[in-house]
């Protein structure tokens, strides 16, 4: 049992029988405190228990079938009438749907002040992290609630696979005509730009009686989120020279989604990890053993990945051997339609925390259920990591309340868990529903935000694009190093976005306007096509959590705003504003503009699909690509650095980014003007928009020019401060990593064992000293010091540490004094465990002594 939740309950224990005080902090007998612990660890046990066996029940009603409450906002927008193609077989397997678990109001309130104070370092609870069971057991439903419901689903024909740990979902099976008889819905069959897709026709219903513990099911849909990701070119790197250049067109080899040639014979500076590494800063901390190293990042994902794909990237840009670990979450898929995406993740969290060990959990899709969803609820439950990053979305709208509800709550066990989770943003701009269409093509539902990120309990990675044009000579050396890298250093930096609604485009093209610029090419330029599309780095409002139809106009709820999203820029809505942070995310542009883009290692073998990683004579092949599904990954990695330099996990990031960004010069620290060697923690990004093409008369769509078939969804720009392009900006890591530790205090022990003299047994011994002192930045609170061992009852002792009480300031030091008792002859040991807020694990002094 990990030590915070083993000493919650003998913090204030301490407090009132040891209140002896000696030079202004508490003076402890370590013998009862080894007694306090071992009642303690029963205690919690029994607690736990017992908190199940107290949380009241909510289905007080007899289940009535014929008494039901519709579940609003529960159709995909999709599932329309004219997309019918007729009702689904109907003993098609639907196969591990999930039904969404609710909270009592009163549950709700216990929990938000319980992780407020997890993430208050003057709390007692500070980073007291739970487990999924004990999560469950305290802030779930009751045993019997959960037993009236299993019964009902079992009634009904289908198979119960299990209940979530934490207690907010539970996993079921059965046939189309299952689901329909028991939800009052008709299962369809929709072909929509030539893929069919099955859905419910109409929101669910349940017995009203079962309402106050089921908010719905998170899907009866395979209308699945999309991988954020988006391709640029193939390139080659020479293995000689490490220069990396575009195919030429007459390649016969392996090509991306998109291939233009560039006629203008346009440079193009593609990023490699160590350009990453000296655009972001983070060679200093590398430099040092600052690697990741010790660490565990889970990816989640929906298929397998050639471990050779890895090895070559890595390989080519001078990165450490590391294989990936990959974890099957029941069934195999094998390699699919997903490899590419959860490549990528693999290779550039990696990229930014080389030694960290990449965990990428593989899940099947189901019939109704993503693959990579069904990681992401593994992960948090079994608690593979205590980082995780996530690189698909959907909009709040198209996942409906119930898929709202089902993210929210799995990401909010999550943050209880200590787990720092980073999200994509999205891929969408500021249109976060309309994602996949091949250009041309244009937004049609408006201003949305990506439902599976803008809950408050991950931090959505937003993207940005390199501002170098004109000035390649500035911040790009002439050649590549043999480690493949020639940024220079930081590159001022923009909103990533690629179409014709960007002003930084329209004006660097000369256009009078977004809706000019996509006007134009539309339908006479078809050589800028890709220009007009529905790509960028996403931003924008929580507001439709809880649509209660289809449409936009639907929209209701979105996320409060919680209490650490403040700071100079952060809009004054009440809402939860999207991104937190952003990173590079550009794919590069197309034709005639000068551009950088990601590259990646991807080979598949599977059929159907394409691709480019391969060793070819001279030159390695790699794939241009970009997204914030390579932004997300990467922050997970430099989170990586951030817990190796402190030595404890984190849990939720946000609270720490914005209380570091308040103190920062948003002057000096400005990403168009900041000089390299910086101070800054943030670089404030003032330049560009995330606007999107629309068409005309849809939501949000502003078109100025009558008859004009596009207009342009305005969308959001930066701003001194917070955004909702760019959220607080991107960051300087080894800066960011260094601010973080220096808030947080750390545990060091001299010595780290002690060895008393042979003594007769019965006698005391002289006392030994051991000294402990805050090595660390910030405040240091020990939560408590437990002997345990074999032979525990042969030693005891006093501390002048403040045990459960005020706070070890940085710098300051505190005595342990232990004294040896021996109950028996012979060879005699145990253990003093310190358990603290300054590092995941407990801190150990191993005592020895010899007994005669």
């Amino acid at each position: 049992m990990r030590p915070d939740r083993l000493f919650r309950k003998i913090q204030s224990s301490i407090q009132m029988l040891f209140p002896v005080r000696v030079a202004g902090i508490s003076k402890v007998a370590l013998g009862c405190v080894l007694a306090l612990g071992i009642s303690g660890q029963n205690s919690a046990k029994a607690q736990a228990s017992e908190q199940a066996a107290e949380t009241p029940s909510r289905i007080v009603e007899s289940i009535d079938d014929a008494k039901l409450v519709r579940l609003i906002g529960n159709t995909h927008p999709l599932a329309r009438p004219e997309y019918d193609v007729g009702r689904v077989d109907p003993d098609l397997p639907m196969d591990r749907m999930l039904l969404v678990l609710q909270r009592s109001p009163e549950q709700d309130a216990a929990l938000d002040r319980f992780m407020a104070e997890q993430y208050n370092p003057e709390s007692g609870n500070f980073h007291h992290w739970l487990t999924a069971r004990e999560f469950g057991l305290k802030y779930g439903p009751s045993d019997a609630d959960l037993a009236k419901v299993t019964a009902w689903l079992q009634v009904w024909g289908f198979s119960v696979e299990k209940v979530g740990k934490g207690r907010t979902f539970i996993e079921f099976s059965g046939t189309a005509t299952q689901v329909e008889q028991a939800f009052h819905v008709e299962m369809h069959r929709y072909l929509v730009d030539g893929v069919e897709h099955i859905a419910n026709d109409r929101d669910p219903q349940i017995p009203e009686a079962l309402t106050p513990v089921i908010t719905g099911i998170a899907s009866l849909q395979n209308f699945f989120p999309k991988p954020l990701s988006v391709f640029g070119d193939v390139v080659k790197r020479n293995k000689k020279t490490g220069k990396v250049t575009v195919l030429d067109s007459a390649w016969s080899g392996a090509a991306p989604q998109f291939v233009f040639t560039d006629s203008s014979g346009v440079v193009h500076e593609d990023v490699t990890p160590f350009d990453f590494a000296a655009i972001y800063n983070i060679r200093p901390l590398w430099d040092v053993g600052i690697t990741g190293k010790g660490v565990t990042i889970a990816i989640s994902g929906g298929g397998d990945i050639e471990q050779s794909d890895v090895a070559l990237f890595r390989s080519a840009f001078g990165l450490p051997a590391n294989p990936v670990k990959v974890i099957h979450n029941g069934t195999d898929p094998g390699l699919t339609y997903y490899q590419l995406e959860n490549t990528l993740d693999v290779e550039w969290s990696g990229a930014t925390a080389p030694d960290a060990t990449i965990a990428l959990v593989v899940s099947a899709d189901t019939s109704t259920m993503l693959g990579s969803e069904r990681s992401d609820l593994y992960i948090v439950e079994e608690g593979v990591a205590p980082i995780m990053s996530a690189s698909y979305g959907d909009c709040e709208l198209h996942l409906g309340t119930a898929g709202n509800s089902m993210f929210n709550k799995i990401w909010q066990q999550g943050a209880a868990e200590g787990i720092s989770i980073f999200e994509s943003a999205g891929d969408q701009g500021s249109t976060g529903c309309d994602a996949g269409a091949v250009p041309p093509a244009a937004a049609e539902y408006g201003l949305q935000v990506n439902g599976m990120a803008s809950s408050p309990f991950v931090t959505a990675v937003g993207g940005t694009d390199l501002d170098w044009q004109g000035n390649r000579g500035t911040y790009w050396n002439a050649s590549n190093n043999g480690l493949g890298a020639n940024a220079k250093g930081y590159i001022p930096e923009i909103p990533w976005n690629p179409t014709c609604g960007s002003t930084f485009l329209v004006s660097l093209l000369g256009y009078p306007s977004g809706e000019a610029f996509c006007n134009a090419i539309w339908p006479d330029l078809p050589n800028l096509y890709p220009f007009v599309t529905v790509a960028g780095g996403s931003g924008g409002v929580s507001a439709c959590t809880t649509p209660s139809g289809t449409t936009p106009a639907s929209c209701a709820g979105g996320y409060a705003k919680p209490a650490w999203q403040t700071g100079t820029g952060v809009p004054n809505d009440g809402k939860r504003d999207l991104p937190d942070i952003s990173l590079f995310a550009s794919s590069g542009y197309s034709d005639i503009i000068p551009g950088s883009a990601y590259l990646f290692c991807y080979s598949s073998v599977t059929p159907g699909l394409v691709g480019t990683c391969h060793n070819g004579g001279d030159s390695t092949f790699l794939q241009e690509i970009g997204g914030t599904s390579a932004s997300s990954p990467a922050m997970a990695g430099i989170m990586a650095l951030v817990l190796q330099k402190t030595g404890a996990i984190q849990g939720l990031a946000n609270p720490v980014l914005y209380a570091l960004a308040a103190k920062e010069n948003l002057t000096t620290c400005n990403s168009s003007t900041v000089a390299n060697g910086n101070s800054c923690v943030f670089y404030d990004i003032t330049k560009g928009d995330n606007n999107q093409v629309c068409g005309t008369g849809k939501p949000n769509c502003v078109t100025h020019t009558s008859g004009d078939f596009l207009g342009v969804v305005s969308g959001y720009g930066t701003n001194r401060g917070y955004d909702l392009a760019t959220g607080l900006g991107s960051i300087n890591v080894t800066n960011l990593v260094d601010a973080w530790a220096s808030a947080i205090g750390k545990v060091t022990l001299t010595p780290t064992s002690l060895t008393f003299p042979s003594t007769k047994e019965g006698v005391r011994s002289a006392a030994q000293v051991v000294t402990l002192k805050n090595t660390g930045g910030g405040a240091l609170a020990l939560w408590a010091m437990q002997l345990t061992g074999t032979d525990h009852s042969s030693f005891s002792g006093t501390t002048t540490c403040p045990v459960a009480s005020t706070r070890l300031g940085a710098g300051d030091s505190c005595t342990i004094s232990i004294t040896f008792t021996p109950a028996a002859t012979g060879t005699l040991t145990a253990q003093l465990n310190i358990y603290d807020n300054a590092s995941g694990e407990k801190q150990v002094l191993k005592l020895t002594g010899t007994g005669n």
